[in-house]
C-alpha cells in the first residue's frame, strides 16, 4: 500500500513535468513555395496632339523678302528661227508681289512677272536683232510632303500665261510665248525651283516636333500630399495630313503616350528619348486616359491588421490564440501570411506555457469596389503548415482560425484614392508648360483593378477624359 502510494505520487511530478513539456513546445512550419508577384498592367496608350497652323500671308511675305526680283534667265540660247540660226538671252524679272492662298492642303501661288528677250539672227545674206517684252504671270500650286528626317519637302507645278508679243527680225516675226514655250522647262522649273527652295525650309515642323517630343517626357505634378507625379511614356510621335483652316496650313502633330501617376518624393528620373521618325496619324484626338495607383505596403497593411487583431483576437473554440507576429509576402496567384502565433493554456495565468510557433496561411488579394476595401480572401493553410498542425495539434487545422483572420485582412483605401482624384483633377485643370501647353479634364475614373507587387498591394485605376495641348509658336 505505501508502495503504490509513493509510486502515484512520483507519477504526478512526472505527468506535470510532461504536460509542462508538450505546453511550452515550439513548432515550425516549412517555409511555403512562392512564385514572383504578377506583372503590372500596362497603362492604356493615349494620344497627345497639338496643331500647328502656318498663315498663308505669311508664306507669301516670307517669298516676297525672299524670292529675287530676276525669277529666270537665258543667255546665248539657240533656238530655231526657221531660216536661220538664232541665240536668244531672255530674263524674266518680278514686277509684282507674290500672293498665295491655302487650298486643298497646299499652297496656291501667283507670280507676275515681266520678260525681256534679245535674239540675234544671222542668216546666209543677213544679220539681223530684235528686242521685245511681254508681261507674264506664273500660277502655280506647291504640295507638301514630310520626309522621314522632319524636313517639309515642296513640290510645285503649274503654267506661265505670257501676254501676246512679237519679235520683228527683218522679215520675221517671231511670238515671245512660243519662244517661252519652247523653252518651258527651263524657264518654267526655274520659276518652280526657286518657290520650292524658299517654301519647304519656311515650315518648321522639326522645332515643333521636338518641342512636343520633349515635353511629353516631362513629369507633371498632379499632388502635394502625397507627392505625385503624371508620367508620360512617349511611345510614337505621329503626324497628320495637311489640311487648309482658315486661308493657313494646319498640321496635327501627336504623341502616342502611356500614362500613369507615380507617388514618389522626388520627380521620377527620365532618360530622354530621341525625337524618332514620323509615324502617320489618322486623326487628332483630345481623349486621353492614364492610371492612377493607390499603393499600400505590405508592412503597412501587416500593422493594421495586427491592430484589428489586438482588439479582437482570434479563439479556436475556448482556446485563445496569440498572433505575435504578422508579415505578407507576395507570390503570383496570391500572397503569403507568415505568422508567429501561440496558443495559450487556461491554466496558465501567465502564459509561461504557451505553445508557439510560426506556420503560414494563404489567400487571395481582391478588391471590393462597393467599399474600396483591398482584403485577402479564401484565407487557408499552407499544405506544410497544415500537415504540420494535423501532426501536433490537429484540433486547431480545422479553417475557423483561417476564417477568424480572414475577417482582420481587410484594408480600406478610399480615402487614398479619393485624395488622388481631387489632386489630380485640380492640377490637370491647370496650364502647365511654356513652349507646349498641356492641360486636361477628367471626367471619370473607372472601375480599379487589385494588382500587387513585390512590395505592396497596387489598386490601380483609370481617369479618362480630354487633354489639350496649345503650341506657343512665339519662341519658334
Amino acid at each position: 500500500m505505501g508502495h503504490t502510494r509513493a509510486m502515484r505520487k512520483a507519477v504526478l511530478p512526472l505527468c506535470a513535468l510532461l504536460l509542462i513539456s508538450f505546453a511550452g513546445c515550439g513548432f515550425e512550419a516549412p517555409a511555403p513555395k512562392r512564385t514572383p508577384p504578377p506583372q503590372t498592367p500596362q497603362p492604356p496608350v493615349s494620344t497627345i496632339s497639338v496643331s500647328l497652323a502656318v498663315p498663308v500671308n505669311d508664306l507669301a511675305a516670307m517669298l516676297n523678302a525672299k524670292t529675287e526680283k530676276q525669277i529666270a534667265e537665258m543667255k546665248d540660247r539657240k533656238v530655231g528661227c526657221f531660216i536661220g540660226k538664232c541665240k536668244m538671252d531672255l530674263v524674266a524679272t518680278r514686277t509684282g508681289p507674290i500672293t498665295a492662298q491655302a487650298r486643298d492642303g497646299g499652297v496656291a501661288i501667283d507670280l507676275p512677272f515681266a520678260v525681256m528677250a534679245h535674239i540675234n539672227l544671222k542668216g546666209g545674206f543677213f544679220k539681223s536683232g530684235g528686242d521685245a517684252n511681254a508681261m507674264g504671270e506664273a500660277r502655280a500650286f506647291s504640295t507638301l510632303a514630310l520626309s522621314p528626317d522632319w524636313q517639309v519637302r515642296t513640290h510645285t507645278q503649274g503654267d506661265v500665261q505670257l501676254s501676246d508679243s512679237h519679235l520683228q527680225l527683218g522679215p520675221i516675226s517671231m511670238s515671245v510665248t512660243d519662244l517661252w514655250n519652247h523653252n518651258d522647262e527651263h524657264l518654267s522649273d526655274a520659276i518652280f525651283k526657286q518657290l520650292d527652295k524658299r517654301l519647304g525650309p519656311a515650315i518648321k515642323l522639326k522645332p515643333q516636333a521636338q518641342k512636343l517630343w520633349a515635353r511629353v517626357q516631362q513629369p507633371i505634378r498632379v499632388g502635394k500630399k502625397p507627392l505625385a507625379w503624371l508620367l508620360l511614356t512617349p511611345q510614337a510621335l505621329r503626324i497628320g495630313r495637311v489640311e487648309t483652316v482658315n486661308d493657313a496650313l494646319e498640321v496635327s502633330l501627336a504623341a502616342d503616350v502611356r500614362g500613369q501617376v507615380i507617388v514618389s518624393d522626388t520627380p521620377p528620373p527620365v532618360k530622354p528619348l530621341p525625337l524618332p521618325r514620323p509615324a502617320p496619324l489618322a486623326a487628332p484626338s483630345n481623349q486621353f486616359a492614364f492610371t492612377i495607383p493607390v499603393t499600400l505596403p505590405y508592412d503597412e497593411a501587416a500593422k493594421l491588421a495586427m491592430a484589428q487583431i489586438a482588439k479582437k483576437p482570434p479563439h479556436v473554440g475556448s482556446t485563445e490564440i496569440k498572433i505575435t507576429r504578422l508579415q505578407i509576402l507576395p507570390s503570383h496567384d496570391d500572397v503569403v501570411v507568415a505568422l508567429r502565433f501561440c496558443v495559450a493554456q487556461k491554466w496558465d495565468v501567465f502564459g509561461w506555457f504557451d505553445s508557439c510557433g510560426d506556420g503560414y496561411l494563404r489567400g487571395r488579394p481582391v478588391f471590393d469596389a462597393a467599399t474600396n476595401n483591398v482584403r485577402i480572401a479564401d484565407v487557408h493553410y499552407d499544405i506544410g503548415t497544415e500537415d504540420l498542425l494535423l501532426k501536433v495539434m490537429h484540433w486547431l487545422a480545422g479553417d475557423e482560425l483561417a476564417q477568424q483572420l480572414q475577417q482582420h485582412l481587410v484594408f480600406n483605401v478610399a480615402h487614398d484614392m479619393d485624395k488622388l482624384e481631387a489632386s489630380v483633377t485640380r492640377a490637370l485643370a491647370k496650364p502647365q508648360g511654356k513652349d507646349i501647353v498641356i492641360y486636361g479634364e477628367v471626367q471619370s475614373f473607372g472601375q480599379p483593378a487589385l494588382g500587387w507587387t513585390d512590395k505592396g498591394f497596387l489598386a490601380l485605376f483609370t481617369a479618362h477624359g480630354q487633354v489639350h495641348a496649345a503650341l506657343n509658336l512665339q519662341k519658334s
